[in-house]
């Protein structure tokens, strides 16, 4: 299957951003490395939060999303009739747990508070669910890892694909696993209090707009953006995450035959496909939230970054 003729026909609003707009050959030898399907699409971070909020900037994305995610519906089952699968996953971060809750009683909110906050995001989880998507759950939405459907990664054919937090050391508040990282939440969490207060405030005054406010070192998601990010300024913040995932393919961590790893959490979308002379492809998806509107595609032939141009 290629890219080009079977997925991004089929939505006008899909571009390859990867590898100046071409897809990226898998190697023959490689072939195939997709087992129980013949199309993987991986969705990276979305950070949903309660719509009502002035801390959630998924809004800005929440409508792309949703006009992605329908033909997608459409696809698997024109797939389906050919005898051809088409599998979706969701690299983590769906939720956005680590703000405060808006209604419940409870410290922080809950993904019904969320989904239910506007019936766009409800749209958005029940076609996931309808497109019987593979859960991941990653540092945002860590407590997702007590329900059924989430895990903490997946092993499809030669693809390893997981949130990407794993990679952060154990000094790092973004691990979950890392010492500190409880007391860094509940501080982040009390920020995020303040925060809201004041926002609140600022707008019942009328000294500013309910969407100029978004959360501390959370840009923007009101302005598209759908740059690749180059190989400098990936290794500049996130050399970790690259070392950490091309050593477990070196070291054949996660299988013998695993040949490309795709991961999220770090919101840039990045692709080298010459790990160690191109005996491997390590991919970061990127994100859906912040402006962007990133995803991976894999097919047994051929990967891509990709964006929906919203």
């Amino acid at each position: 299957m290629t890219i080009l003729n079977d997925f991004l026909a089929s939505n006008p609003n899909l571009a390859i951003i990867s590898n100046n707009g071409r897809p990226t050959a898998i190697p023959p030898e490689w072939r195939p490395v997709l087992k129980d399907c013949d199309m993987l699409i991986a969705i990276p971070d979305t950070h949903i939060y309660v719509h009502r909020s002035n801390l959630d900037n998924f809004k800005y994305g929440a409508k792309s999303l949703l006009d992605f995610l329908k033909p997608l519906k459409k696809l698997k089952s024109k797939f389906a009739q050919k005898g051809k699968r088409l599998r979706v996953y969701q690299l983590g971060d769906l939720y956005e747990l680590r703000f405060p809750g808006q209604g419940n009683p409870g410290p922080t909110t809950t993904p019904p508070e969320i989904m239910m906050s506007h019936r766009m995001y409800t749209e958005v989880i029940n076609t996931m669910n309808s497109l019987r998507t593979h859960l991941i759950y990653g540092n945002h939405d860590f407590e997702n890892r007590h329900y059924a459907g989430f895990r903490f990664g997946a092993l499809e054919g030669k693809v390893y694909l997981e949130h990407g937090f794993a990679a952060d050391t154990w000094e790092d508040f973004a691990n979950p696993h890392a010492p500190l990282w409880y007391p860094g939440q509940l501080a982040l969490l009390e920020l995020r209090k303040v925060e809201d207060f004041f926002a609140k405030l600022l707008v019942k005054a009328q000294l500013i707009r309910r969407d100029e406010h978004f959360a501390i070192g959370v840009p923007s998601g009101e302005k598209p953006r759908g740059n690749m990010t180059t190989t400098a300024a990936y290794f500049l913040r996130y050399k970790k995450q690259w070392d950490y995932y091309t050593t477990r393919l070196r070291q054949q961590t996660n299988g013998k035959d695993t040949r490309i790893s795709i991961i999220g959490h770090t919101h840039l979308p990045y692709l080298d496909a010459n790990v160690d002379g191109g005996n491997y492809i390590f991919i970061d998806a990127g994100c859906w939230t912040e402006g962007r509107s990133d995803f991976a595609v894999v097919t047994n032939e051929e990967l891509a970054i990709c964006r929906y141009k919203r």
